[in-house]
């Protein structure tokens, strides 16, 4: 055995066994993971990569996102799209894409009843409690809990844990995870990363903590804990975090350096920002902001402007909202 799976066998305990219902067999269960992860952390990263190269399955997910404009749900935008519903993207490679309805459940029952699905995956919201979406999968007729994913920021972990407001959310994500997931490990130094691991085992002793590079992860690792069996805390808590959301839609075509200036000088409060805006010279770019690390690129393809706020406060997502809609 290698030490990677005594890592993992030291993590898992009996999910597969323990959730099944009276006198059902689980045979046809569709397994479903809970992808989950602070705000900017990497999630709608690692799930793209997932569909991008899903080691032959056919993945279902089901994507949730704060504010009326979904924009992690477009995150797959560049994959080869067979079909295209309202609320459904349907992949060449067999994957699919859905938007969470109110119900989560029902979304999961009514893929899991289609059997076009050898796993399902569930992207939670940023600020959402993972242990809630996690009973819901467990609930839903055709489905049974695969395990719960966390993905941390090795850029911002060590800052998030500090702050009084974001840190128990953050260790809430982590405690109920049976595997973490360390992204951009790119962006720091080797010491950083070896000092953040050990940092999470402390904070979640036995879990597994696999580095990650633009997302990357090997999906047996991700959705193999019904394989294999996990356990989590079932103790639902109330909201873990609140925050307030804005969407600005541009009236007219940005200047790409304007943007760039207020996001280097985004308002306090600004914890998140993501959506899309037209440039004075034709283009459409894409905006991600996480505190304040930003970035503006060009878009793969076109979009409606729209940018997607998440501050700490209704106050503070107001002001912020307020500020960037002069830009237009």
């Amino acid at each position: 055995m290698s030490q990677l799976d005594a890592a993992w066998q030291a993590t898992v305990g009996s999910i597969a066994a323990a959730r099944r219902r009276p006198g059902d067999s689980g045979a046809e269960d569709v397994g479903v993971t809970v992808l989950t992860g602070f705000l900017g952390s990497g999630k709608t990263t690692v799930l793209r990569r997932l569909l991008a190269e899903p080691a032959g399955l056919r993945i279902a997910a089901v994507v949730n996102d704060i504010g009326p404009v979904n924009i992690d749900a477009a995150a797959i935008e560049g994959l080869q799209i067979a079909s295209r519903t309202p609320d459904r993207v349907e992949l060449t490679n067999g994957c699919a894409c859905c938007a969470l309805v109110d119900d989560l459940a029902e979304t999961l029952e009514e893929l899991a009843g289609a059997r076009m699905s050898d796993a399902i995956v569930v992207e939670a919201s940023g600020v959402a409690d993972p242990a809630t979406l996690a009973l819901a999968a467990e609930g839903a007729a055709g489905c049974m809990l695969d395990g719960v994913v966390a993905v941390v920021d090795a850029q911002q972990l060590a800052s998030q844990l500090g702050d009084l407001r974001v840190g128990p959310a953050v260790r809430r994500q982590i405690d109920v995870a049976h595997l973490v997931v360390l992204s951009k490990v790119d962006q720091v130094d080797g010491d950083e990363v070896a000092a953040l691991t050990d940092r999470l085992g402390r904070l979640a002793p036995g879990r597994m903590v696999v580095p990650a590079v633009h997302g990357r992860i090997d999906p047996r690792l991700l959705l193999g804990a019904a394989l294999r069996g996990a356990t989590f805390p079932t103790d639902v808590s109330d909201h873990p975090f609140d925050v307030a959301s804005a969407v600005v839609t541009p009236a007219r075509p940005w200047e790409v350096a304007e943007v760039a200036r207020w996001f280097e000088s985004s308002p306090p409060g600004l914890m998140r920002a993501k959506g899309w805006f037209s440039s004075s010279d034709g283009g459409c770019h894409e905006v991600q902001a996480v505190a304040r690390s930003w970035r503006i690129v060009p878009a793969a393809s076109a979009h409606d402007p729209a940018i997607v706020l998440i501050c700490s406060s209704q106050e503070a997502v107001d002001d912020a909202a307020a500020s960037l809609q002069k830009l237009g």
